[in-house]
């Protein structure tokens, strides 16, 4: 009777007729590696080369003004929020501690000043944005 080979005990002998063959001659299948990367690379950069670049679709009425301006705006907020964070920690240490110095008072004072004046600025250019 004829036995089946199945798909799977060919590939395993076609693996390892190919083992056989790198381990006999290797010197042959480096030199064979090294002529393919030889040939890729001069195909790279002289026949498969485009002769012109692209260039990238540009989209007219793109209106970027206002895109720049809302980065700004975006960005100097987080700088505010970060500044009034700071000016908040700082507050609520020194009205945690039992008795306030001199110098602490002055701190207090003028931290509170600054955050006023954080906010009001906030709260112009809100008006400001809204109004047409």
């Amino acid at each position: 009777m004829i036995k089946k080979v199945s798909i799977a005990e060919r590939i395993v002998q076609l693996k390892l007729m190919c083992r056989k063959v790198i381990d006999r001659y290797p010197f042959y299948f480096f030199v064979a590696m090294f002529l393919c990367m030889l040939l890729s690379a001069v195909l790279a950069f002289t026949g498969m080369r485009v002769q012109e670049s692209t260039k990238l679709p540009t989209f007219p009425g793109l209106a970027t003004e206002g895109i720049i301006k809302t980065t700004a705006d975006v960005i100097t907020s987080y700088g505010t929020m970060v500044e009034l964070e700071e000016l908040q920690q700082r507050i609520a240490l020194i009205i945690e501690k039992d008795t306030l110095s001199d110098i602490d008072s002055i701190r207090l004072s003028d931290a509170l000043k600054r955050y006023e004046y954080i906010q009001r600025s906030l709260i112009h250019s809100n008006q400001d944005e809204s109004t047409p």
